[in-house]
């Protein structure tokens, strides 16, 4: 993506060749389901989970969509491309019921515009709460950590997390602190505020989250149909791994998962991710850069 002075320069976290991906599992530009985030004790009703942190379910289990190989189809047009990608997840798939077909189509336009728009369908009542897990550092090459992005969120609440990080199902006011995104923030005075970094769902008002690194000039404005986004800070994710000849470091990149609000299984006041046989899913999320 080109910075205000019109160089070009990679703007996500990622490796450099797919046998990095399988090695390990950051979740790099993933798409990770079927379930998002964690699912208490891994258990649902009568289900069973594959309980893949500790006591919980995490991110779809063990063997993930972002670890299947999906069927792709490559569509091409005078001012955009997209690519579809199609897979169905086995009934007792990581414990979920249902044959579950899943489409997500990537869409990406002249205008630098990246489009993700998911549909799915079962033949037996399931969970269903996908997310992109891409990893966003604006600087350009990784040559800064997202120390001076600032960050705003169309949130006047986030969802409390005890410390297995499982939502507690409060859903707290975001006045008075530092999960207060409303107005665009310096992710170096969040972040001064809560040193432990930020994994922490916020329920949205009107769909919009901005990221932008004023040095550059590059921002990338996103929309979504979904009921929360997760803000992960990558606060303490020091590895040994190695993204775009630079050491994985705490704050080297940021994710911001477009979802439903994790855990909602266990709590009837969040929005219901139960997909029924008859019903077809469908959410869309929109990525504008510029500079």
């Amino acid at each position: 993506m080109p910075d205000q002075n019109g160089n070009c320069e990679n703007v996500v976290l990622g490796f450099d060749s797919l046998e990095e991906y399988v090695k390990d599992s950051p979740y790099f530009g993933a798409l990770v389901g079927r379930v998002a985030g964690r699912i208490k004790n891994g258990a649902w009703a009568t289900h069973k989970l594959t309980q893949n942190e500790g006591p919980h379910h995490i991110h779809g289990g063990q063997v993930n969509f972002s670890q299947t190989v999906w069927d792709a189809e490559v569509n091409e047009a005078a001012d955009f491309i997209d690519i579809s990608f199609t897979h169905t997840s086995p009934a007792g798939d990581n414990g979920y019921p249902g044959n579950l077909t899943v489409k997500v189509i990537y869409q990406w336009t002249e205008k630098a515009v990246w489009s993700m728009e998911i549909q799915a369908e079962t033949d037996a009542t399931t969970l269903f709460n996908p997310t992109n897990h891409t990893y966003f550092n604006l600087s350009g090459s990784v040559k800064r950590t997202i120390l001076n992005h600032k960050l705003q969120i169309a949130s006047a609440v986030y969802a409390e997390v005890g410390a297995d990080k499982c939502p507690t199902g409060r859903l707290c006011p975001v006045d008075g602190t530092p999960y207060d995104f409303r107005t665009p923030i310096f992710m170096s005075e969040a972040l001064a505020k809560q040193p432990t970094g930020y994994d922490t769902p916020f329920k949205l008002t009107t769909g919009n989250v901005l990221l932008s690194e004023p040095e550059s000039g590059r921002q990338v404005a996103i929309h979504t149909t979904r009921e929360a986004v997760v803000v992960f800070s990558t606060t303490g994710m020091d590895e040994e791994y190695v993204v775009m000849g630079k050491k994985m470091c705490s704050h080297l990149g940021i994710a911001l998962e477009t979802q439903e609000l994790p855990d909602a299984v266990h709590h009837p006041h969040f929005q219901s991710i139960i997909l029924k046989p008859g019903e077809q899913y469908f959410s869309q999320t929109t990525y504008h850069f510029s500079a």
